[in-house]
């Protein structure tokens, strides 16, 4: 190990700038640019006030260090709360362990999972590790819930997660826990001339090529569930020329079933739907009181 590098345990904030992309093409680089550096500003002051060092910043991120998990929660926590309602929303990504500090860069697996933990949380939301989690204080911890069992790139065990979203913004939603199937798929890329339909209690939506269709509990959904256990925004369907992509963006996951197979559970994820099938937003399709939207791909 040289001078100008140094083992650390520490705990990791990886905090991401979501809605930067729209920004640029709404308002232009300049003022893009302008606000996108004030949101960073922002975010760096708030690791200074509570003791954490900043690593970097690269694009719209910013990575630090803390040697008290709790101060990392302080953190998000103050972050989450302090974009709330503006253009620029943050998702993070927590994690603690052993790091090298390389100058201005930092190495480890916990920067690696941090930032996997980023990806997957969505804007006003951070993620961590169970590790982390069990360092914060009691209270803190019940603030931290439950959120899906994950394999991570590189691990051997799949791993808890846990989720914090500001209270303001998951008011209403009831949280359900279970195991994701970690199901994928890669689709090829024929020309656009389908469309997808979508149906529930009599409602049919349409989604065509270039078009995406919100399933949520908001008005503002294209589908609108309305039920308690069901997110405001759940789930989006998009059409890439001649295939359906359900993206789940909930708290709770959807089942994707089709006849004659068991039923798979999306979370956090994007599945190519085949052409037909039914969804069941957060419910098992045979739990008592599960709901299903049959889905339909045509040519």
């Amino acid at each position: 190990m040289t001078d100008t590098q140094r083992e650390e345990t520490v705990a990791i904030v990886f905090a991401d700038i979501s809605g930067s992309t729209p920004l640029y093409e709404r308002v232009g680089n300049t003022k893009a640019h302008e606000q996108i550096s004030a949101c960073l500003a922002l975010l760096k002051s708030i690791v200074a006030e509570h003791d954490g060092e900043f690593v970097h910043s690269r694009g719209d991120d910013v990575v630090c260090t803390f040697k008290d998990c709790q101060n990392a929660f302080k953190t998000t926590r103050d972050m989450l709360a302090k974009t709330e309602g503006g253009e620029l929303l943050v998702h993070i990504g927590l994690d603690f362990g052993d790091v090298i500090r390389v100058r201005d860069d930092i190495f480890g697996d916990c920067v690696n999972a941090a930032a996997r933990f980023s990806s997957l949380a969505n804007a006003n939301e951070a993620i961590c590790s169970e590790l982390l989690r069990s360092k914060v204080n009691t209270s803190s911890q019940a603030e931290l819930t439950f959120f899906d069992t994950r394999h991570l790139k590189g691990k051997r065990d799949a791993a808890n997660v846990y989720r914090y979203a500001v209270p303001n913004l998951d008011m209403g939603t009831q949280i359900f826990f279970g195991k994701s199937d970690g199901l994928s798929a890669a689709a090829t890329t024929p020309a656009p001339t389908s469309q997808a339909k979508i149906t529930f209690d009599g409602e049919t939506v349409v989604c065509s090529s270039g078009r995406e269709i919100t399933i949520g509990r908001s008005e503002t959904c294209d589908l609108v569930l309305p039920f308690g256990w069901v997110s405001r925004q759940h789930a989006v369907l998009e059409m890439r020329k001649d295939h359906a992509y359900l993206r789940d963006v909930s708290s709770n996951g959807v089942y994707v079933c089709v006849a004659g197979q068991p039923p798979v559970l999306l979370r956090r994820e994007t599945m190519l739907l085949p052409p037909k099938c039914s969804l069941s937003p957060t419910n098992h399709p045979d739990a008592e009181g599960a709901i299903s939207i049959d889905c339909e791909v045509t040519l």
